[in-house]
């Protein structure tokens, strides 16, 4: 019977931290004062210096204090034995006084000893908390404090309950208060539980289905929802304990929150760690994704009960030697919890492994000795580092290249190794450019019949969008860089157009009173209709009109005066009163002059700026361009070497060298397919011994003299790029040159190829366009 009652009692101890109960005697026996020895012993412990200013002396001061407290804490508790003895004979105030002193002497002695094992010498805190001789007497000396605890608090516990009784008969309403909080606390869950299924139901149905993309705060309701039944048992149960533990005599009941939140507050970590594993798993095979849950639902039930089992010893016991000794145990039990689990994860570690290429030195001996004897452990820890390494590299790799600025520094890299290559390569093979329009044999040029990109623009569309497809009047403008791909958004927006007349209009060249006809022509209107005869037609018309103008800036001279045309096409749109709704594309540079020209003057419904396409979708379109032969493509990669990246060990060599070039094409033309396009020709070579079509770097013209080229020279060829197509005339009035300069100007051009002749107008020729645009853009004189 009493190995029953103290196995009972070492039990308690367990919930009940003698700190806690020192305080709760101190709150009841204020006068009760601890023994002189404890008193001097924790004096001097507060008069030590800090640890890193210590000194020999001090460490010897430490030492000594900590023996005179071991002797002191062994007649100390054979006083609170005695003392509990004459209690259990005389259950008397004054015998109590007694009791309640030994014990809190007894609970200085602990505190002092924990403090001064944490400031003494490493080698004699082994020796006490060790498992030698001085160990193990300490051990027997703590399991002996402990029961003398437990033999305190049950006495202590009886005189509350009796404290309680009297309080009760005295006022019951202290009692009663919290017997209703308690109740409401029930209504509360019992309503939760019986209404949380549908509540979250209509959460996923609102939030989540409705959406492709939901916000981090929706995605962290729906995490919690996966575990709402352990949360509403967690929060009833803490709620619940605070309130009755505000009873004086139930207020050890506190305690049980570390049970309470180590046990449900692990399950409910478990049920989302698992979640979030399974559904960010990389690998979908359905063993490794359930080895994986395995080993994480084993380590965190381990954490959760090694956090418990610690936490308990280090509030009832203290970090003594009965807490080193488990916190030993704990260790070794995940020592071996980890061979358990590298031996379970052996056969797929090395399975990932055998599918990679290449492998370091160490990996290699791991492959050696895999199913070595013992050796087995070290191998599948060292792949598994590997891996893990591996795996943290491509995470990062693939974080970073969602920046445009890293996969220019990227491309900037290979370029300069390939470039490298390709001389070489030049020199000792039989390689010959295809030229002309025979490169359009292995690379197609655009039509309507080719693959549209959907993902491309889809913000700017349904912006334009929720103007145009309505039935609300409006003006809207579309801006885009030349070659971006506005003409084909322009298209997809008067397809999607219904119960008006979509129309598409490309501006010509000669300005306002040439786009007159032809605005006529598609309206069923005389070629020679005025502008009246459009307003009226406009005005009196029964069906509304989505008409789209391309090119606008065809309408716009960069010089004083320069927007007369584009405000006559406007005003004639916004005088026609009826809700048709109008688009204007303006190539960017020009835009820019119209908006610092006009300000707020000019009001548009909505401005919005063709994105440029990121190294994604380039590749995507450079991949629908390659011709194909017999199913398989006309071009090939082979010899084109790049460096390898981390997150490229899976690719094969030729899909390698194809995504690093694809990404010196994004990087050069700047996000612009057109030149993307123009340049992937250029770098079509052809072996002359096999007929091959090979790819090579190609050569981005370069020229120093945009530079360092005087600015009144540098403001021709702005106005060329704004104008696009440009007389000599026309140049004159946006540079306020003479026509001798403009005309010298323009011979200087030619002869170094910055522009091509076209019906006596200078055009800027499409191999040098992405680099005077760069310069210009350098030099702030224009904005791409």
């Amino acid at each position: 019977m009493n190995n029953i009652v103290n196995r009972f009692l070492f039990m308690l101890a367990l919930f009940y931290s003698p700190s806690l109960l020192a305080e709760w005697g101190a709150n009841t026996y204020d006068s009760v004062s601890i023994s002189k020895s404890a008193q001097d012993i924790a004096t001097d412990i507060t008069q030590l210096p800090e640890q890193h200013f210590f000194s020999h002396q001090d460490y010897r001061q430490v030492k000594r204090l900590l023996s005179l407290t071991l002797l002191e804490q062994k007649k100390q508790a054979q006083a609170l034995e005695d003392s509990l003895s004459n209690y259990q004979d005389n259950t008397t105030n004054n015998e109590w006084a007694n009791v309640e002193k030994n014990h809190r002497s007894l609970t200085s002695l602990n505190t002092s000893k924990e403090s001064l094992l944490h400031l003494t010498e490493t080698r004699n805190r082994d020796q006490l908390t060790g498992f030698g001789p001085q160990g193990v007497t300490q051990f027997y000396s703590e399991l002996t404090i402990t029961k003398l605890n437990i033999r305190y608090y049950l006495y202590y516990q009886i005189r509350s309950f009796k404290k309680l009784l009297n309080d009760l008969a005295i006022s019951p309403v202290p009692v009663i208060s919290v017997i209703l909080k308690v109740l409401g606390i029930f209504f509360v869950f019992n309503w939760w539980m019986r209404n949380s299924d549908r509540l979250i139901h209509d959460f996923k149905t609102s939030k989540l289905k409705s959406t492709s993309s939901p916000s981090l705060l929706i995605r962290t309701i729906w995490y919690c929802t996966r575990a709402h039944k352990a949360i509403a048992y967690l929060l009833l149960i803490t709620a619940t304990l605070r309130i009755i533990s505000t009873l004086p005599s139930l207020q050890h009941l506190i305690f049980l929150e570390i049970f309470t939140w180590w046990i449900l507050g692990g399950s409910i970590a478990v049920s989302f760690i698992l979640e979030f594993t399974y559904r960010n798993s990389k690998h979908n095979k359905k063993e490794t994704i359930a080895l994986r849950l395995s080993t994480i639902r084993r380590y965190i039930w381990g954490i959760i009960v090694a956090g418990v089992i610690l936490q308990i010893s280090s509030r009832t016991l203290g970090q003594g030697t009965i807490y080193a000794w488990i916190n030993s145990v704990v260790y070794l039990f995940f020592v071996l919890l980890t061979v358990i689990t590298l031996k379970r994860w052996n056969h797929t570690i090395f399975i990932r492994i055998e599918q990679l290429e290449t492998h370091p030195l160490s990996v290699q001996w791991a492959i050696r000795n895999k199913n070595t004897f013992l050796m087995s452990i070290a191998a599948t820890a060292c792949g598994s580092v590997w891996l893990l390494g591996r795996t943290i590299q491509h995470q990062v790799i693939s974080m970073l290249s969602q920046y445009a600025a890293f996969s220019h520094v990227l491309a900037y890299l290979f370029r300069i190794e390939v470039a490298k290559q390709t001389e070489v390569l030049r020199e000792q093979s039989n390689l010959v450019r295809i030229k002309g329009d025979n490169a359009f044999d292995y690379i197609a040029p655009g039509s309507e019949q080719s693959e549209l990109l959907e993902e491309y623009a889809e913000e700017e569309i349904t912006s334009l969008s929720r103007y145009l497809l309505t039935d609300s009047p409006a003006v809207c403008v579309l801006s885009g860089e030349r070659g971006i791909g506005t003409t084909t958004v322009l298209n997809r927006i008067l397809s999607k157009a219904k119960n008006v007349i979509p129309l598409y209009i490309n501006c010509p060249y000669g300005g306002y009173s040439a786009l007159l006809p032809e605005f006529s022509t598609l309206l069923g209107l005389e070629e020679d209709a005025t502008e009246r005869d459009i307003l009226q037609h406009l005005r009196n018309s029964n069906e509304c009109y989505l008409i789209a103008f391309d090119n606008t800036q065809r309408l716009v001279k960069p010089k004083v005066n320069g927007l007369v045309d584009l405000m006559k096409l406007t005003n004639l749109l916004r005088r026609a009163r009826k809700s048709h709704r109008v688009v204007l594309s303006i190539d960017k540079s020009s835009w820019r002059f119209i908006d610092r020209a006009r300000g707020e003057r000019l009001l548009f419904d909505l401005v919005t700026f063709m994105p440029k396409w990121n190294e994604k979708q380039i590749g995507h379109l450079l991949d629908s361009r390659i011709i194909e032969n017999n199913g398989n493509s006309s071009i090939s990669f082979d010899g084109l070497i790049l460096p390898r990246q981390w997150d490229e060990d899976t690719l094969t060599d030729e899909e390698r060298a194809k995504n690093g070039f694809y990404r010196i094409l994004w990087d050069y033309s700047d996000g612009n397919p057109t030149v993307a396009l123009r340049f992937f020709r250029l770098s079509l070579y052809k072996d002359k011994e096999t007929d091959t079509v090979l790819v090579r770097l190609f050569k981005a013209p370069q020229s120093d003299d945009l530079e360092t080229m005087p600015k009144p020279m540098l403001a021709v060829l702005r106005s060329i790029v704004q104008l696009e197509v440009a007389s000599p005339v026309d140049l004159c009035d946006c540079s306020r040159l003479s026509i001798a300069e403009v005309i010298s100007t323009l011979r200087y051009f030619q002869s170094r190829g910055y522009i091509e002749w076209n019906d006596e107008k200078a055009r800027i020729s499409d191999h040098w366009y992405r680099h005077i645009t760069n310069a210009l853009h350098r030099q702030h004189l224009l904005v791409k």
